[in-house]
């Protein structure tokens, strides 16, 4: 592992919610435990910020307290290869961009920023925060990369340190060559260009001189325009005939509708005086005045039961005119009634207040009575004395019970820590002295010993496929074309066109000129297809030859191509036996340890492991128990102490308190807290006594203002209630004997009648107000209803009056004298309106339809021969008609077709723009095809340099990945591969069959990512520099077992560079712990911002 960098003090000046935090780091494994919002995002963000730069793009307030102005930041402390360097970041808060950067030397000298880039191994932002220092949600990083462009490529992304682009860049080369030009598609540009260009050229090779079509085109125009004009002139004539033909036809239902209407009108009688609406004026004049009569007789019943009612209310009554004076006095005696009622209550509980505080005194045994214990000193000077001396000594009573406890509790710790010591240490005797991390060691020997003979086998049938495939293509080859003469000879072609010439002449001679002519060019007809066969035919025979060629060079190149992937796989065989061998060393097996040799020794190692491990952790608890012991011994050792002293203070405390109530003449053995509880009595019943006095006090004045209010109300209510009064003079003696407080029972029972019968007189005086009042009420109400119901009777007679004289004139004006007439006559109105409506509207219609009135209408169906006749012309002369148009349109479109072609030609540039454009698309396809090329060529580079990358660095990267997964998965998974021919799959193994990384579970796909960043982290550590790995919570989703791998191989990492982990989970911080983790707890964020080291 070569030396790279190391944080060894972290200070936060400004940053979230930190202020002025220093942090001591150093190489190892360091764990910062804190709840929620403790600030462990917060630290991880600032490490980021600090050796990379503040976030551009964000919210910086979250790093800045939002109530100042003032910078935020912090430095580091590192330790790299060249030295020691500071590095100090400032930004100002929001609403500015200023950043300051700082990085001093080995001597507090400034250096330049290249240093730290240096001391950085040259990394990017994003290779840093991808595999470095990643969060949880940032673990699935991988996993997009492997679903966007393939394993292979996020692969190769991930371990070229920094080449995080060379995805993106093969993707975008892909995406324009396709965008130029597809073999089999037809929306690429190119594709598109090359289409235009064949169809320019071959609308180029059907241009030509066209002079004879242009002057037959010519008189053709010309008897199309005859034409034409004798199809308008009939289009016309049929048109109109039609026209009219056709609104006839519309008209035709009309037309026998009113005759029918019409001579239905003519059989009714003459109605066109009778009034509109006459039987519905009717039906509301006859229910209009049947209302009117049933209101009347209801008003007049109302009406005479409102007069009696009426009179009942008028009769005199005794309270009318009293009432005032009435509800003064029943108002005052409400006011006292719970008074008046408690009085006898009272009376009897003062009594019996007064014997229990006379009976509680003579209880309390001070030897005085009522009069004397008020004059008793109970001042609260020397109740507050003896309350001093009563808790001093509760309190050192409670200090001896607690110093008491405190003792038997250390003797029975130390007792019980003596026994746990004795049985650890003869358990510690008993287990081997074992390293966890050598036992480690061989663990992870043993599976990479697994992982190497896998690759061994699948080594081996790749050698065997390829040899297989060597020896198919070492076959029987197919010979080449035999080049013998050609079929046509190359002489034979002028020797027939000689001949032809010959023909011709004596063809000439013979025939003369026109037959001399014909067989001049049928001779060189012939001659020229006979050169045409002869070309076709060598043609054929150098495309064999070619392809027999081009079949041979690729044979020899797929052979040439499988003997390097034969060499490839015999090395990294052998590098797979040296890798079987060495691992088999650190597991302490034979390399020819079969597969339950090795099982056994897993299972052996595993039980080492658990005792390594339990003899540390007994180790750890009995240095505990010691510290613990000696603890124990000490607080035993105070308690003996502190209890001597409790046993002297109190002794003199109880001297001191006999002296005090021998003094105040108290019991001299009397304890202190009977002694205040005796003065607390002493105190109460002086304040009982003092209440009783002032209560009997109270009692007298207001037996004295019931008596006034209750004699003015019996005075008021003589006449109105003379049986209440009557009732309330017989109690009168017995409330009199209560008043001069007698106390015997026959007395408290008059007393309680005598206020039940005073609660009658009232119910009865206010029953009788409210009945006057009602009574009052409902004579007012009753004399407004007699009035109303007078005015709404007279009203009503009139309407009936009114009604009746209409219903009168109704009846004359429709010709009736009584109501069943008028309602036939009725009936026949109706009918007479709607036929007359009917008529007027259908002689509208066929005026509307034909332009003629419905008489001229009825003559020109005659003339027609009627419907049959009409329908028979009509259908004529549609057909006619339809059969002109047709040619007129044909007509039309032959001479607008004749005239365009014609325009176009007078006006023919075709040939010209037809040649710019064949130029310009040819060099247009030049430029695309030059630009395809390029991206082709800078692909398959790309795609060669990928191939030579992974065939030198992927394996030593997978390799450490699949060593990785096993420890994490507790040897479920032993092997991470990418299959051959597909780039876009990552898969593991578990011996049995392949998963991929979808199939996984979301903790298992998790811990593939993990492994893949440690591979990288140990890769790049090991070829350039190592750099700090700082995680945040990143095993959340990990099960016990599998969280407890994954530490453990973050401690192996640890050995050879520094770990930094974040958590807030307690059981993550015991495995840490238990891995030598140097913990650091981060305090909430509503304490004080600490850290507290363990």
């Amino acid at each position: 592992m070569k030396p790279g960098l190391r944080i060894d003090t972290l200070r936060v000046r400004r940053f979230g919610h930190f202020s002025d935090l220093t942090l001591e780091l150093g190489p190892g494994l360091h764990l910062l435990y804190g709840p929620n919002e403790a600030g462990k995002s917060t630290l991880l963000a600032f490490l980021r910020a600090v050796l990379f730069g503040f976030e551009k793009r964000g919210s910086p307030e979250r790093y800045a307290p939002p109530e100042d102005d003032a910078p935020f930041g912090g430095e580091l402390r590192l330790s790299t290869g060249m030295g020691p360097l500071l590095v100090r970041r400032m930004a100002a808060p929001k609403g500015r961009k200023s950043e300051t950067l700082t990085v001093l030397g080995p001597n507090g000298d400034a250096v330049s920023e290249e240093r730290l880039k240096d001391a950085r191994g040259h990394v990017t932002r994003e290779l840093f925060f991808d595999v470095f220092a990643f969060r949880l949600e940032e673990l699935a990083g991988f996993e997009q990369l492997t679903e966007e462009r393939g394993a292979s490529e996020a692969l190769v992304a991930a371990s070229m340190r920094g080449a995080r682009r060379l995805p993106e860049a093969m993707s975008s080369l892909r995406k324009n060559a396709e965008q130029l030009y597809k073999p089999n598609g037809s929306n690429p540009e190119l594709n598109v260009k090359l289409r235009e260009l064949e169809e320019v050229q071959a609308q180029l090779r059907e241009v030509g001189n066209r002079p004879a079509l242009y002057f037959s085109k010519r008189e053709r125009l010309e008897s199309l325009g005859v034409e034409l004009g004798g199809l308008d002139s009939r289009l016309r004539e049929d048109g109109r005939e039609l026209e009219r033909l056709a609104r006839l036809e519309s008209a035709l239902g009309d037309v026998s509708s009113l005759a029918t209407t019409r001579a239905e009108l003519e059989s009714l009688p003459s109605l066109k005086t009778f009034p509109e609406g006459g039987e519905a004026r009717l039906e509301d004049a006859l229910q209009r005045s049947r209302t009117h009569r049933g209101n009347v007789a209801r008003l007049a019943e109302q009406l005479s039961f409102t007069e009696a009612e009426l009179e009942r209310l008028s009769a005199p009554s005794p309270v009318r005119g009293r009432e005032e004076a009435l509800r003064a006095a029943v108002a005052a005696y409400s006011e006292r009634s719970e008074l008046v009622r408690a009085l006898p209550a009272r009376r009897a509980a003062l009594g019996m207040k007064r014997r229990q505080v006379e009976s509680a005194l003579e209880e309390l045994g001070l030897g005085v009575d009522g009069p004397g214990l008020v004059a008793l000193d109970l001042s609260a000077g020397a109740r507050a004395g003896l309350e001093a001396l009563s808790s001093r000594l509760d309190v050192e009573e409670t200090g001896r019970r607690e110093v008491g406890g405190a003792l038997a509790r250390a003797r029975s710790e130390r007792e019980r820590v003596e026994g746990v010591l004795a049985r650890t240490e003869l358990e510690l005797a008993e287990l081997p002295d074992v390293r966890p991390a050598q036992v480690r060691q061989q663990q992870a020997g043993l599976a990479r010993m697994r992982v190497a003979r896998a690759d061994l086998e699948r080594l081996g049938e790749q050698k065997m496929d390829a040899r297989r495939r060597i020896d198919g293509l070492r076959g029987p080859v197919t010979e080449l074309p035999s080049s013998s003469s050609p079929v046509i000879p190359v002489w034979l072609v002028p020797v027939a066109a000689a001949v032809a010439v010959t023909l011709a002449v004596a063809a000439w001679l013979l025939g003369g000129t026109v037959v001399g002519v014909l067989g001049l060019v049928g001779g060189l007809v012939l001659t020229g297809l006979l050169e045409f066969a002869r070309r076709k035919v060598e043609s054929a025979r150098d495309a064999e030859r070619g392809a027999w060629e081009a079949q041979q060079q690729s044979r020899k190149q797929e052979e040439e191509r499988l003997r390097v992937e034969l060499a490839g796989y015999v090395a990294r065989e052998e590098l797979a036996r040296r890798e079987l061998l060495a691992s088999a060393t650190e597991a302490g097996l034979s390399p020819a340890a079969t597969s339950s040799d090795m099982a056994a020794r897993e299972s052996a190692l595993a039980e080492a492991l658990e005792q390594a491990g339990r003899r540390e952790s007994l180790s750890r608890e009995r240095d505990t128990l010691r510290s613990t012991h000696d603890l124990a011994l000490r607080d035993e050792r105070q308690a003996d102490e502190l209890l001597r002293g409790h046993e002297a203070r109190h002794a003199s405390l109880s001297t001191e308190l006999t002296a005090c109530l021998s003094a105040r003449c108290f019991p001299v053995g009397l304890p202190a807290q009977a002694a205040l509880a005796l003065w607390r009595d002493a105190s109460a019943l002086r304040q009982r006594w003092q209440d009783l006095v002032a209560d009997e006090a109270a009692l007298s004045a207001d037996e004295a203002a019931c008596a006034d209010v209750v004699s003015r109300l019996r005075a008021l209510a003589t006449d109105v209630a003379p049986g209440a009064t009557r009732l309330s003079e017989d109690s009168n003696l017995p409330r009199m004997e209560h008043e001069r407080g007698s106390a015997n029972a026959s007395s408290k029972e008059s007393s309680t009648a005598s206020s039940e019968s005073m609660d009658l007189v009232v119910m009865r005086v206010n029953a009788a107000l409210e009945t006057a009042r009602e009574q009052e009420t409902e004579r007012r109400a009753a004399e407004e209803r007699r009035r109303e119901l007078r005015e709404e009777k007279a009203r009503l007679d009139e309407l009936c009056r009114t009604e009746e004289a209409s219903l009168s004139a109704l009846l004359a004006e429709g010709g009736g004298g009584d109501e069943e007439t008028f309602r036939r006559r009725a009936v026949q109105a109706h009918r007479y309106a709607e036929l007359t409506h009917r008529a007027r509207e259908l002689a509208h219609r066929i005026e509307a339809r034909t332009g003629l009135s419905d008489t001229e209408a009825r003559e020109a169906l005659r003339a027609l021969g009627g419907e049959e006749g009409l329908r028979t012309v009509l259908s004529q002369v549609r057909a006619r008609h339809a059969e002109a148009q047709e040619k007129s349109k044909e007509v039309l479109t032959d001479q607008g077709a004749t005239r365009n072609q014609l325009e176009q030609w007078e006006n023919d540039d075709l040939l010209a723009r037809l040649r710019i454009q064949e130029e310009t698309l040819r060099a247009k396809v030049a430029e695309l095809a030059t630009r395809y090329a390029e991206d082709k060529l800078a692909l398959a580079l790309l795609g060669r340099a990928r191939r030579r990358f992974e065939e030198e660095q992927q394996p030593r990267v997978v390799q450490l990945a699949s060593e990785h997964f096993a420890l994490l998965t507790e040897g479920r998974y032993r092997r991470v591969f990418i299959p051959a021919g597909d780039e876009r799959e990552l898969r593991v193994s578990d011996g049995e069959r392949d998963w991929s990384a979808a199939q996984l579970s979301r903790g298992t796909r998790e811990q593939l990512y993990l492994a893949f960043r440690l591979a990288v982290v140990r890769d790049f550590g090991e070829t350039r520099s190592a750099l700090p790995l700082i995680v945040d919570d990143v095993l959340v989703n990990f099960d016990p077992g599998r969280a407890r791998s994954a530490i453990q191989l973050l401690a192996q990492l640890a050995e050879h560079q520094q770990v930094i982990a974040f958590t807030c989970h307690p059981w993550l911080r015991e495995l840490f712990e238990a891995e030598g983790a140097q913990t650091q707890t981060l305090e909430s964020r509503d304490s004080a911002a600490t850290l507290r080291a363990v």
